[in-house]
């Protein structure tokens, strides 16, 4: 009986071993199969202002069983004098503006005086830069008229003033303009959603050629919104407001906004429990400098006032000191993409390096361009081809080309990382020359080894039985 089942051990193992190397993979011959493409995904990613990576399909081979792909990096920048801009200066008339004094260089001047003469500077360098740049003027605050009870009507579109009809790029036009905002002083709080919506409706016909932007000059945050009056700093105008600015940004509108002495000290008149700060509320509306609402938002003292207008403000506009710098690109591939392609180069790229081969201790190349300035672009493409011999584990299932590109990148200083998981999908098929017979060697091989087994068990079972005279 022990001979039995000895016999019938190594038969099973056999079967097993049968079975195993019928469901093994295999490889397929690259002749043999086809190709398809299954989605067309293409990758892109935004980084910094205006730093744009797109990663897409150009070319497939099904043929040759071959994918191009290419890699572009783009510094959207542009200098002033290559593009047209309207541009409206929208500027705080409240009360606070006139009645608070700073000295400036020595001079003694109240905060509204020293922001339109930093806004003439403005003025003056856009102009001389391009004679396709627009500007005008509106003011807000609230509304000096009164009810007939006296009280004063705030939450209309009476909040804010448009000063130039139009657009224009005659500089005495625009600096009567701001004489006239400086002559001018509203009531005592601040709409900041209805001057949004006025200095908006001058950039309504703009050309779509032409980038629009409204510079938000304030030392307020909103207590006045369309529909409410003075309001203690809460949700009923910080909302609103924000909404408005959310909805120019998605209309093309360029935000910057320059916020003038928001202090760390609570809101005394604020309902809230605990009372937040003027800074806090404020950022709550337009974000902070890192990661602003819409656009760009300088938060500054009084003193910075100048050099931020005429200087920052300045290069925001025409872009000319923009660069992205480190920029570190890593392409990573799926293993089994690594394992059944060749990765091959097609283009050199014009800016930066590219690592020639795959790393095989993560799957992925690396692009790395040290600087790249205002309105250049960089480019490489490379190819995946399908190995000779392939594994059978890849037939019949969707194939990512990748598996993530990572962006890292340093922007004024700051660094900052970006990742997208994007991209083509192919597919690999095999079709059989021959219809695939029922029965064949393994089929076999498995029956009679079943066969075998039952044998031996039945010879085993009537062994068992005779001994023991069942």
């Amino acid at each position: 009986m022990k001979k039995t089942f000895k016999i019938l051990s190594v038969l099973f193992i056999t079967l097993l071993l049968t079975c195993s190397l019928s469901f093994a993979a295999t490889e397929y011959n690259k002749a043999e199969a086809t190709m398809k493409l299954v989605e067309d995904n293409v990758c892109n990613i935004t980084f910094g202002k205006y730093g744009e990576f797109e990663k897409k399909m150009v070319q497939i081979n099904t043929e040759e069983k071959t994918i191009d792909i290419s890699l572009t990096v783009k510094n959207k920048a542009e200098k002033l004098e290559n593009k047209k801009a309207d541009i409206v200066l929208l500027v705080d008339s409240s009360r606070s503006m006139s009645t608070n004094e700073v000295i400036i260089n020595g001079e003694k001047m109240t905060r509204k005086e020293a922001v339109l003469a930093s806004a003439q500077k403005l003025i003056d360098k856009l102009l001389a830069a391009s004679p396709d740049i627009r500007i005008g003027v509106v003011e807000f605050a609230t509304s000096t008229e009164t009810n007939d009870e006296g009280y004063t009507i705030e939450g209309t579109d009476k909040d804010a003033k448009v000063i130039t009809n139009t657009l224009s790029n005659d500089k005495q036009t625009i600096t009567d303009a701001l004489n006239t905002v400086s002559e001018d002083v509203m009531g005592p709080r601040t709409n900041v959603e209805v001057g949004l919506d006025a200095a908006y409706s001058l950039l309504k016909n703009s050309a779509e050629d032409t980038e629009k932007y409204i510079i938000t000059l304030t030392d307020a945050i909103p207590n006045t919104a369309r529909g409410v009056t003075m309001d203690t700093y809460s949700d009923a105008t910080a909302v609103p407001t924000k909404n408005k600015i959310l909805e120019l940004n998605e209309n093309g509108v360029n935000l910057i906004s320059m916020l003038i002495e928001m202090s760390n000290d609570e809101i005394e008149v604020s309902k809230e429990d605990p009372k937040p700060t003027y800074r806090q509320v404020a950022e709550k509306i337009f974000g902070t400098s890192a990661k602003p609402t819409a656009g760009s938002v300088y938060y500054v003292s009084d003193e910075e006032v100048e050099d931020t207008v005429s200087n920052q403000i300045y290069e925001n506009l025409v872009q000319e000191s923009y660069e992205l710098n480190n920029i570190v690109i890593k392409d990573y591939f799926p293993k089994n993409i690594i394992d059944n392609f060749e990765y091959a180069q097609l283009t050199d790229t014009n800016i930066g390096e590219v690592t020639a081969e795959v790393n095989k201790e993560d799957n992925s190349i690396t692009w790395t361009i040290p600087t790249l300035q205002a309105g250049e672009t960089a480019t490489f493409s490379y190819r995946l081809s399908l190995k000779d011999k392939f594994s059978s584990e890849i037939v019949g299932i969707n194939l990512p080309t990748n598996e993530n590109v990572t962006i890292d990148y340093e922007e004024d200083g700051t660094p900052g990382k970006e990742e997208n998981d994007k991209c083509p999908i192919i597919a690999l098929d095999v079709l059989p020359k021959d219809p695939i017979p029922q029965t064949g060697i393994y089929t076999g091989l498995i029956i009679t080894g079943a066969v075998a087994i039952i044998g031996v068990l039945g010879i085993g079972s009537y062994s068992y039985i005779k001994k023991n005279k069942f």
